[in-house]
């Protein structure tokens, strides 16, 4: 009973401090992490007060970085990086370098072993996601040039993790048993990586087919309740096997997972499902995270702790800087990139946690990132916003930049927003009517994108490449996104159902509140309601097709 009442108070406090300084954070045009990791260190045993169970918390943390990484590898796309593979890649490498340099001979000179130098050097080396993606849209820089690089450049900081973790139990291994012959340490390696080839082959060609059949399977009986848990127990047994039978570790058996999964036809739903229970465990994390932070250590260790900070405020920037110049960009891509990853989150913490596990970083390695983790996220938007309204405003600040700057590095102005396609329409729904309103769209140069939740439908039609399909419940906010009903002109509810209907305009105006809507209803007396929330309403069956597309060249200017 005990256990149960520290589980709940760990729920009670830890939520009930996270969501109050979180909400504070977002006032603040802050990232909500930053009142996370407060809040964790407030339930904390180095702060006064109630103290959370440490060992239950570690035990949740673990759930939230495997749901974490099965998050990253459901949304990991190689067309995010070969689009700007050519900065992105060696601009990563060299900065992850230079980081892993400066952190292990850092912290080697202060007579740490190299080895936990190095981790402090990676860990430092990689930005966080959630930090990065929050200030790029807040500015609306997302769809720029210098968006794209920023997130490929993450992209690959986050595969050289990846790439660690899975080495992590062969440098563990080493550590505990001293000293090695390098045949026995390039034999341990060859057969690590042995494994780990063998479950990447077996996962993207046997395993991807038996997910796909699972999920498809599932999907089929339409219960939301059946899917989540099917996605959720394919997550944990992948991760699981990858960790007892393969050696990994259970959050790069995630990542897999995520990336498996990622690629069926299922992805957009299975994410819907499964992602709001991955930012309950991933608040867990952080919380985590904070209850472990001890702030007395950038009293003890004054020069590990300032020196860190600099790496990653300054070094890191700064070396970013000069290679996205040196590629050829103008200044304000280069500081926007720069930025952008002067700051650590998330990975630097999964990265240092799975160190710790195989005694390779020692608690005041910890201590310092998460120290240095919350002052870099805390300043991170400020110096962005510094930039941006520098930028726009042509201050004192920015012309004296400018000045130092060769003319051809200033040729080129803030690239415009990339804008979304200009025909571009979702439609719910491919029945009768829906299957008539999308070949009407297709005929008069519109582009429908379709959100079914017929499994076999969409899987059939994407087969056949006529149509944009999305398999998902269109009532859930995160299919409407993938459907990019951001960049639609409208929106086409093409079946009469009147609950499911307003389900989804509401939802539709909470993305998109300018979204212009035209839904089709059953019965004369569902039009008023609908009606009432700008809707426009089509209620003839027989005619509805053609009136759905009459009112789309009647009100749609495009």
């Amino acid at each position: 009973m005990g256990h149960n009442i520290n589980l709940i108070l760990i729920f009670t406090f830890g939520f009930a401090f996270a969501s109050v300084l979180g909400y504070l954070a977002n006032r603040l045009k802050l990232p909500a992490i930053l009142g996370f990791l407060i809040a964790g260190y407030l339930i904390g045993p180095f702060s006064p007060g109630f103290v959370a169970d440490m060992q239950i918390a570690e035990q949740l943390a673990e759930i939230g970085v495997v749901l974490m990484l099965f998050g990253v590898g459901l949304h990991f796309r190689l067309s995010d990086l070969m689009n700007v593979k050519n900065i992105a890649v060696p601009g990563a490498v060299i900065q992850t370098l230079v980081a892993t340099i400066a952190g292990a001979l850092l912290f080697y000179s202060a007579g740490w072993t190299i080895q936990s130098g190095v981790i402090m050097g990676l860990a430092v080396g990689v930005a966080s996601t959630v930090v990065l993606v929050r200030v790029l849209t807040d500015y609306r820089l997302l769809e720029t040039k210098q968006g794209h690089i920023a997130v490929g450049w993450l992209v690959v900081e986050d595969l050289l993790t990846v790439l660690i973790l899975i080495l992590l139990p062969i440098l563990g291994t080493f550590y505990k048993e001293g000293s090695i012959s390098w045949a026995d340490a390039t034999w341990s390696i060859a057969i690590m990586l042995a494994k780990f080839l063998f479950l990447v082959v077996f996962m993207f060609t046997i395993g991807q087919k038996i997910v796909e059949y699972i999920l498809t399977a599932v999907a089929r009986v339409r219960s939301h309740e059946l899917f989540t848990l099917t996605v959720l127990a394919l997550v944990f047994v992948i991760a699981a096997s990858s960790a007892l039978v393969f050696g990994t570790s259970m959050a790069l058996g995630a990542f897999i997972a995520g990336m498996v999964i990622g690629k069926t036809e299922v992805r957009h739903q299975a994410a819907s499902n499964a992602l709001p229970l991955k930012d309950t465990f991933a608040i867990i994390f952080f919380l985590t995270v904070g209850m472990l932070f001890n702030p007395a250590v950038a009293f003890e260790s004054p020069g590990l702790f300032f020196g860190t900070l600099a790496i990653i405020l300054l070094l890191k920037p700064l070396s970013a800087l000069l290679i996205v110049l040196g590629f050829g960009y103008n200044a304000v891509v280069a500081i926007t990139v720069a930025v952008a990853l002067a700051q650590i989150g998330e990975f630097s913490f999964i990265l240092a946690e799975q160190a710790m596990n195989y005694e390779l970083l020692p608690d005041k390695g910890f201590d310092i990132l998460v120290s240095c983790a919350i002052i870099s996220i805390s300043l991170n938007p400020i110096l962005f916003r510094i930039f941006n309204e520098s930028t726009q405003s042509r201050s004192v600040f920015w012309k004296k930049i400018r000045s130092f700057l060769p003319k051809a590095m200033l040729t080129t102005s803030l690239p415009e927003q990339h804008k979304g396609e200009s025909k571009r329409i979702v439609v719910v729904g491919f029945g009768p009517v829906g299957q008539e309103v999308a070949h009407n769209l297709k005929a008069f140069g519109y582009t429908p994108y379709i959100i079914e939740q017929n499994i076999d439908t969409v899987t059939l039609r994407n087969e056949e490449k006529n149509y944009h399909f999305i398999f998902g419940d269109a009532t859930q906010e995160h299919i409407l996104s993938a459907a990019k009903i951001e960049d639609a002109n409208l929106l086409a509810i093409t079946m009469p159902d009147m609950a499911t209907a307003k389900e989804i305009i509401q939802t539709a105006r909470l993305v998109r509140p300018d979204i212009k809507i035209v839904a089709h209803v059953r019965f004369l007396s569902e039009k008023q309601t609908l009606e009432e929330f700008n809707v426009f309403t089509v209620c003839s069956e027989k005619e509805a097709a053609k009136a759905f597309v009459n009112y789309i060249h009647q009100f749609v200017h495009i």
